[in-house]
């Protein structure tokens, strides 16, 4: 089965924070944005990537400071 980059880019940190903001842009709450980001994962990979919003926001955090610097 072949997967569109996109989705395979989702595997990395960096590709999941970028499939987020695409949603953020559609959807009400980033909490919402995330979920979308999570159930699109878990249809390609029969998973959840981060075991809640607040550990997703929590490292998403962390990155967009690490990036800042």
């Amino acid at each position: 089965m072949r997967y569109p980059l996109e989705i395979l880019a989702m595997l990395t940190p960096e590709g999941f924070d970028k499939r987020f903001h695409k949603f953020c842009k559609e959807s009400k709450t980033y909490f919402e944005a995330y979920e979308k980001t999570e159930k699109e994962f878990e249809k390609y990979f029969a998973k959840r990537n981060y075991s809640s919003y607040d550990s997703f926001r929590i490292s998403h955090n962390n990155r967009v400071k690490k990036y800042k610097k």
